[in-house]
């Protein structure tokens, strides 16, 4: 088993009707697509969505590296279990913060991007988190997210808990990170 066949594991035994779709094949993924593509243009090939148990991706799962694919379901999970505890408010305050500045949604975003900083620690050490942590700030602040956080010294700033706890490895002890990181350390 790898770290797919784990993560699908870990993800159907939280998510058991767990489905994978190419957003493509989705008529109004496409649409909506189109819709923001001059604010974000690679909505369509480089983001995943995940609306309660359907992750949808930029690519048919098959064609999408088998590491890259575990990893963009370890984020996703976090997303999942955040929309089965708080159901509804989590969608009105994930979709509602289409403003720009300081938003719910960038609190949502940051528990599932701590999934990533965590594997880039965990991968390549403090070099990697560093630089997974600049390239997040300024997506937090950038328009691929909806500029959901205003200004990238103060993503940095707002993201900084996380890195901490990272680098002190308590963030790693807390659930769902725990398992998720299980998953990527497992022979």
């Amino acid at each position: 088993m790898d770290e797919l066949d784990r993560m699908l594991a870990l993800a159907r035994r939280e998510v058991p009707q767990l489905r994978l779709v190419y957003k493509e094949t989705v008529w109004w993924m496409r649409a909506w697509g189109r819709l923001i593509a001059p604010v974000n243009p690679d909505f369509r090939t480089l983001y995943t969505v995940v609306i309660g148990s359907t992750v949808y991706l930029p690519r048919e799962p098959e064609q999408m590296p088998r590491l890259a694919l575990a990893r963009t379901l370890a984020h996703e999970l976090v997303h999942q279990l955040d929309q089965r505890q708080w159901g509804p408010l989590f969608y009105l305050s994930y979709g509602g913060a289409m403003p720009v500045g300081r938003t719910v949604r960038a609190h949502w975003e940051r528990r599932a991007y701590a999934v990533d900083l965590m594997l880039a620690h965990r991968s390549g050490g403090e070099v990697a988190l560093d630089a997974a942590a600049e390239r997040l700030a300024a997506l937090f602040s950038g328009p691929s997210y909806g500029w959901m956080w205003a200004g990238r010294s103060s993503a940095r700033s707002f993201l900084a808990p996380v890195v901490e706890a990272i680098r002190e490895g308590t963030l790693q002890e807390q659930q769902p990170y725990r398992e998720i990181l299980a998953v990527f350390v497992s022979d």
